[in-house]
């Protein structure tokens, strides 16, 4: 606005006022209604600029009074009636601001998937403009709506790198400057409660924050830190735990009927052990999780051993490790079965020790779970046996061992029926007649078509939107047992297993994709 030299303002010069409307705020409407006169600028500091009829002197004099017993100075403009009457309607421009400034902040608030990664850019372009504390919080819940499990901030040469990882897979959105990102690595550091003045060792804590869910609803997230030193600066990865995304149904995360009539059966146990087994990122908590709601009717006692507690379950006894205060799984299960379990979680076999106090418990009246990190079921046996564990001890105990690996699924939105290539035609037709010799039931049709995914908005034109799992389920039968405690050799024991009962992970996914979930490219990616 160019300067404002006569003191009496006629419609044109109005007009050409841009008010500040933080300014205007300094008088409510109504009282400018009443006295007429308002404030439209701070034209330097503590020098306001007013706007007047002088219709009302007395109640002109004493605003301008109580703007000077607080140190304003004061310039002030007349104009008449008609004209006070349009620089009113600067009160409805105001409110008409504050409303597109809501819906704003409601669709940063809402905003998921694509348009959450497309509103971390736009704030990133303007975070000069941001308090860091604001700003960076405002991109860690932004991450987390975008639909990503994890965040990473990673140090590069020429910068500091955000990834998210949105369904399995790392994706890279923006770039800071290593000396831009100092101040938000102590906002990040202030907010976790890790030292901030250390650099120089790994540090872990924990800490949450609210967010919005696509039905307006307010959560709380909470999150896992993780600083690790590197070259030049700390590397920090963000885990999101979001506990309401518990899943109830286990066909939400891949169960197929076959699957789930093995299972059910084992549950109904009171006794053995069942073990699942796949690598680092494959929904073991989310499966664990729903194995031990399903148990929990409130008629028996569950006891976890955790390294961390992710969730909370109500209902269960869950126990932290803490190496560091010499409570580990050993330690622990000891204590367990002076607690009178009915069922126990031992989060992680990892040692001979913790096996054998796990197989001894499955064999005196309690259902045990527990985790291994092997590529197949049938490599956990090889692992125990490895560990020393004896298979006279292991073959009875042993009931069920689940495998399972996390696939992408085809995006619903832009998929179309493309012809399978002549190498996918194969692979579908050979695993189909697999499944047929040993489970006629289970046949399914094919008509050399599989699912091509075009790219859209939805998937950010990744092609995939979501994920579900690929999975395989050794049910311990005696025969198995025998052969077991032959020891005959492993080579064997998976093709009599296939020709009998058992389903491979290469079985379910061609499954999956003729039931039209995903695609031979993605699960070869994963399981290749």
């Amino acid at each position: 606005m160019s300067d404002l030299i006569n003191t009496i303002l006629e419609t044109n010069a109005i007009k050409e006022i841009k008010p500040d409307f933080s300014r205007l705020t300094y008088i409510p409407k109504e009282i400018a209604q009443k006295t007429q006169i308002l404030v439209f600028e701070e034209k330097t500091r503590k020098e306001l600029s007013f706007l007047t009829t002088n219709n009302f002197p007395e109640d002109v004099k004493k605003i301008l009074q109580q703007f000077n017993n607080k140190w304003y100075n004061n310039k002030v403009y007349y104009t008449s009636n008609e004209w006070f009457n349009i620089a009113l309607k600067w009160y409805d421009d105001l409110e008409e601001e504050k409303k597109q400034e809501e819906a704003k902040l409601k669709n940063e608030e809402k905003a998921e998937g694509k348009s959450a990664i497309t509103i971390m850019k736009e704030q990133f372009e303007e975070r000069e403009t941001q308090d860091p504390a604001v700003f960076i919080n405002n991109i860690i819940r932004l991450s987390f709506q975008a639909g990503a499990s994890d965040l990473h901030f990673q140090p590069e040469e020429n910068g500091i790198i955000l990834r998210l990882r949105i369904d399995g897979v790392l994706h890279q959105i923006l770039t800071f400057t290593h000396q831009e990102f100092w101040k938000y690595m102590q906002k990040i550091k202030f907010m976790s409660w890790v030292k901030m003045n250390i650099d120089y060792v790994p540090q872990d804590w924990r800490f949450s924050f609210e967010a919005i869910d696509r039905n307006w609803k307010s959560k709380k997230i909470d999150a896992r830190i993780s600083f690790m030193p590197g070259i030049q600066t700390e590397s920090i990865v963000i885990r999101f735990l979001d506990a309401s995304q518990s899943v109830e149904d286990f066909k939400d995360i891949g169960f197929t009927d076959y699957h789930m009539e093995i299972l059910e059966r084992n549950l109904r146990k009171t006794s053995g052990i069942i073990i699942m087994t796949w690598p680092t990122g494959s929904w073991k908590t989310t499966t664990l999780y729903t194995i031990l709601r399903k148990l929990n009717d409130w008629t028996k006692k569950i006891i976890t051993l955790e390294d961390p507690i992710e969730y909370k379950i109500e209902g269960l006894q869950q126990s932290q490790i803490n190496y560091d205060k010499g409570y580990d799984y050993e330690s622990g299960l000891k204590a367990i079965l002076r607690q009178d379990p009915d069922i126990i979680l031992v989060w992680e076999t990892r040692t001979k020790e913790t096996a054998q106090i796990a197989i001894n418990a499955s064999l005196t009246g309690h259902l045990v779970f527990t985790t291994l990190h092997t590529n197949s079921v049938l490599d956990s046996l090889s692992r125990l046996m490895n560990m020393g564990v004896e298979p006279y001890l292991l073959t009875p105990a042993l009931q069920l061992i689940i495998g399972q690996r996390l696939v992408r699924k085809v995006c619903p939105h832009c998929w179309e029926w493309t012809n399978a290539t002549s190498e996918e035609d194969y692979e579908i037709k050979k695993v189909l007649q697999e499944i047929h010799q040993a489970h006629p039931e289970m046949w399914k049709e094919y008509n050399g078509k599989v699912m091509k995914p075009k790219g859209c908005e939805y998937c950010n034109n990744t092609w995939y939107l979501w994920r579900m799992a690929i999975i395989e389920v050794l049910e311990i039968t005696e025969e198995m047992r025998t052969k077991i405690m032959k020891e005959e050799p492993w080579e064997n024991l998976l093709p009599y297993a296939k020709q009998k009962w058992f389903i491979p992970m290469q079985r379910d996914w061609v499954l999956k994709v003729i039931k039209w979930e995903t695609d031979l490219k993605e699960v070869h990616r994963v399981s290749y």
